[in-house]
């Protein structure tokens, strides 16, 4: 039995892949993965078939192999900041370069803390590659989707359950500019549909803009915290505009392997703000409006 790298810190791991469990998004690395028979592979001592393949296609690692089967050793890659991808090394493989085919595909962004690319099994035979390029797909677009969607129906319903943006734009502290947008938006969905809330008919980021200025959500945060954030610290933290945009429009999310590191955060903090915004609604409505 090949096992799994050492685990992520529990507080890293809950905040976004226990949350996909819990949304019932359930794809895994066999559904991103380069299947065995498509790795592009050079032949054992090869090393300028593998360079070419790099300085064409700037790939994260090339694997080696005499038959397309079996890959017991791989030419690794760096890609520095200012420079051209390259080989450094040409290495045997060992028990932690591989991780199963049937590894949930949130469980797996974050193995990838640490390296650029794995080789999958199943029943103990080398199934395909899988590299943090794979982490720009469909599918786990999806299920960054389903989270981000999450924020967003927790923070409308929070804003509502303690009486702000029910029926009009009462304890929404927001600039009158938007509001009158948002008024005549909601009074012709009303007319068509009803039945909506006023604040369904915010923006995703004036959503945030109203939470982020709601004081009872901010006390229970801080207290949660155990610190007081600045208005910069919580956007910083918890501002998911720009991260929503990029995925809605189907942007390339990590194009290179330096933006996948620094957006792991983003992406435990999606987790960790829905686990806040969870355990807020389950106290009573405070009925209070925001103040400044």
């Amino acid at each position: 039995m090949i096992p799994h790298p050492p685990p992520t810190p529990i507080h890293e791991f809950h905040s976004f892949a226990t949350l996909m469990r819990k949304l019932g998004e359930t794809f895994v690395v066999s559904d991103v993965m380069v299947h065995r028979g498509q790795i592009e592979y050079v032949a054992p001592g090869d090393g300028n078939a593998a360079n070419q393949i790099v300085a064409e296609k700037r790939y994260s690692v090339v694997p080696i192999s005499a038959d397309g089967q079996n890959f017991e050793a791989v030419f690794c890659t760096e890609h520095p900041a200012n420079g051209e991808r390259t080989i450094t090394i040409m290495r045997e493989t060992s028990v932690s370069d591989h991780i199963p085919d049937s590894t949930p595909l949130a469980e797996a962004f974050y193995l990838f803390d640490t390296r650029e690319w794995y080789l999958t099994l199943r029943g103990n035979r080398v199934s395909g590659l899988i590299t943090y390029w794979a982490f720009n797909s469909r599918e786990f677009r999806v299920q960054l989707y389903a989270g981000l969607s999450r924020v967003e129906e927790l923070s409308r319903n929070l804003l509502a359950r303690d009486g702000c943006g029910i029926s009009s734009d009462k304890g929404l502290n927001l600039s009158s500019e938007v509001l009158q947008k948002v008024r005549k938006r909601f009074e012709s969905v009303r007319q068509k549909m009803g039945g909506n809330r006023f604040v369904d008919e915010l923006d995703f980021h004036h959503v945030n803009e109203a939470l982020r200025k709601h004081s009872p959500w901010r006390d229970f945060l801080h207290q949660r915290l155990g610190r007081a954030l600045s208005n910069v610290e919580y956007e910083t933290l918890y501002n998911f505009t720009g991260f929503r945009d990029a995925v809605m429009h189907g942007r390339v999310l990590f194009p290179i392997y330096l933006d996948f590191k620094q957006r792991r955060s983003t992406i435990s903090q999606i987790g960790e703000l829905i686990d806040h915004l969870d355990a807020y609604s389950a106290l009573p409505a405070s009925g209070l409006p925001p103040t400044a």
